[in-house]
C-alpha cells in the first residue's frame, strides 16, 4: 500500500476530480481515490474513512463554504490536523496568497492549470513524503520541486540550535503550532518564540514566508 493509500478529491468540478483520479492510478492502482463535491461532502467522507492526503480546490460554486474556511476547520479538529491538505486551484495566485494558505498549514498549492499529467502528481506525493511543501504553478515565482524531487538536508546544517531544529523541521511540513508543541512537549508560545527567532536568523518576514522560502528551495528537512 502507497503510503498515500487513500486520497480525498473535494472539488465542484467532476471531470477536475476525474483527471486527477487517472493520473493518480496511473502512479499506482492501489491508490483508493474518494470524491467529495463540497466541504460538507468531504466531512461526510472524513467520517467514513479518513484520508491520508486531501486535494482542496478554493472556490464552490454552490456551497456557502470555500476551501479556505474548510482549511481551517480542518487544521482545528484533533482527529484531522494531521492529514496534509495540497490546494489544487483553477486561480493562479501569487506568493501572498500561497504564502497565506501555507499559514493555514497547507501543505502546498498547486495550479489546475499544471495540474496535467502524473508527473505532475508523482512529484507532488514524492515531495509531500520527503516532508516537503509543495509548490507549483504560482504566478510570477512558480516553485517547488518541478523537475526534480525534493532535496534531503539535514536540520543540523542549517547551524540552528536543536531546539530550533526540531521546530523548524515540523514548521516546514505545514505541521500546526498545537501539534508541533504537543510532539514537542513545550507550550504553543514557545513554538511562536521559536519560530520567530528562526525568521529573524534567516532575515524573513514571517513564518508564512519561510515555508515559502524553504520549498523555493525545495529542500526538504530531516531532524538531524
Amino acid at each position: 500500500m502507497p503510503r498515500y493509500g487513500r486520497i480525498l478529491l473535494v472539488d465542484d468540478h467532476g471531470i477536475t476530480r476525474e483527471g486527477a483520479a487517472l493520473h493518480l492510478r496511473a502512479l499506482d492502482p492501489a491508490i483508493e481515490v474518494q470524491h467529495a463535491r463540497d466541504p460538507a461532502e468531504a466531512r461526510r467522507r472524513l467520517q467514513e474513512a479518513a484520508p491520508d492526503l486531501i486535494f482542496l480546490d478554493l472556490r464552490f460554486d454552490d456551497s456557502p463554504e470555500d476551501g479556505e474556511q474548510f482549511l481551517r476547520w480542518l487544521k482545528a479538529e484533533p482527529l484531522y490536523e494531521h492529514i496534509p491538505v495540497l490546494v489544487m486551484s483553477g486561480e493562479a495566485l501569487d506568493r501572498p496568497a500561497v504564502e497565506a494558505l501555507l499559514g493555514q498549514h497547507a501543505a502546498g498549492y498547486l495550479a489546475k492549470g499544471k495540474a496535467d499529467s502524473a508527473e505532475v502528481f508523482r512529484l507532488a506525493l514524492q515531495n509531500l513524503e520527503a516532508g516537503a511543501v509543495f509548490i507549483h504553478g504560482a504566478r510570477r515565482n512558480a516553485v517547488g520541486g518541478m523537475g526534480a524531487p525534493a532535496v534531503r538536508r539535514d536540520a543540523a546544517s542549517l547551524g540552528l540550535k536543536p531546539s530550533l531544529q526540531r521546530v523548524l523541521v515540523r514548521h516546514a511540513k505545514g505541521m500546526p503550532y498545537k501539534r508541533i508543541a504537543r510532539e514537542l512537549g513545550i507550550t504553543e508560545a514557545t513554538v511562536k518564540e521559536y519560530i520567530g527567532e528562526i525568521c529573524r536568523i534567516f532575515k524573513v518576514e514571517n513564518a508564512k514566508a519561510l515555508i515559502y522560502e524553504i520549498a523555493r528551495a525545495g529542500v526538504a528537512l530531516d531532524e538531524g
